[in-house]
């Protein structure tokens, strides 16, 4: 339990207390051979052989100091994780802070490399990871394994780092056919919304307060009733729209790229929305956090009744 608690962090500094470090496979042959070097040399008094396997456990005690070196004082932050939509992996992103250049850094999660870097140069460098998550769901991230094979391949460096935070990867976006985005793209409300501090329309005129700006002063009512009197404009902006799950046409993953497009569609345009998806209902609104709230929801979904 500590040695897990001692890795779930958002900013990892590799000390000699989160540094693991062992002989690779590589290395490990490398032994092999020097220890199989050692005792030929001891059998037949071979001095030749015996001055060979010194210098190999030499340069295999060079490589693991080395290899020390090459990473302590390494700090690995969390920036941020972005969602994704279907086929696209989700990214996570991470920031490498040193006083000094560290070398072939890898990073592993789930058994896979995700990228390699030559180079980590100061003091700062930001890396963007595609994670191995490409279907549809809420997907809590797991173990992330920082790795380097410094300085000859011999000896593994490692340490671990592991997120409390989970990345969502989102239907992907299909376009409805017509008649159905007509059936249920209805406006909730009659008429349009009006946004009384607009500056499109005249909507008529209000009496003068103190602050108003006197450039929307009614000058020719003013000088018919001596009232001062300020000129009202309004903006209406688009109706309102409701997406229901149960009104699509298709099965469940077709549903829900098609939800995963109107709403992402609805956004972009600034048009409220709600959502009816079974039981859950999201009230109309708009902004990106009630899409983000929304297309997480589609990733989460997982009735398969209508299939």
């Amino acid at each position: 339990m500590l040695l897990k608690n001692k890795h779930n962090t958002e900013q990892l500094t590799l000390t000699h207390n989160t540094i693991y470090i062992l002989p690779s496979k590589l290395g490990s042959s490398f032994l092999l051979i020097t220890a199989l070097n050692f005792i030929l040399a001891v059998n037949y008094q071979n001095n030749l052989i015996l001055v060979m396997a010194y210098l190999m456990l030499v340069v295999m005690i060079f490589s693991l100091l080395l290899g020390y070196n090459n990473v302590k004082g390494l700090t690995v932050s969390y920036k941020k994780h972005i969602a994704s939509y279907t086929p696209s992996c989700a990214q996570l992103q991470l920031q490498l802070s040193n006083d000094k250049t560290c070398h072939s850094l890898q990073f592993i999660y789930e058994n896979k490399l995700l990228t390699t870097i030559d180079e980590v140069t100061a003091p700062s460098q930001l890396v963007s990871l595609d994670l191995p998550l490409k279907k549809r769901g809420e997907y809590p991230l797991k173990r992330l394994k920082i790795i380097s094979r410094y300085p000859f391949g011999l000896v593994s460096t490692w340490s671990y780092m592991q997120l409390t935070h989970s990345v969502f990867v989102y239907p992907q976006q299909l376009k409805p056919v017509q008649q159905a985005n007509q059936h249920f793209n209805q406006s909730m409300n009659d008429g349009e919304h009006k946004n009384t501090h607009g500056s499109d329309e005249f909507d008529g005129l209000i009496p003068h307060q103190v602050g108003m700006n006197m450039k929307r002063v009614s000058w020719k009512h003013y000088a018919k009733t001596q009232q001062l009197m300020v000129k009202e404009f309004v903006t209406y902006s688009a109706q309102s729209v409701f997406f229901d799950f149960n009104q699509l046409q298709g099965n469940t993953e077709s549903r829900l790229q098609q939800l995963s497009y109107l709403i992402s569609n609805a956004c972009q345009q600034g048009t409220p929305y709600g959502l009816q998806l079974e039981a859950q209902l999201f009230d109309v609104d708009e902004g990106k956090q009630h899409c983000k709230k929304c297309l997480e929801a589609l990733s989460r979904y997982s009735n398969m009744a209508k299939d």
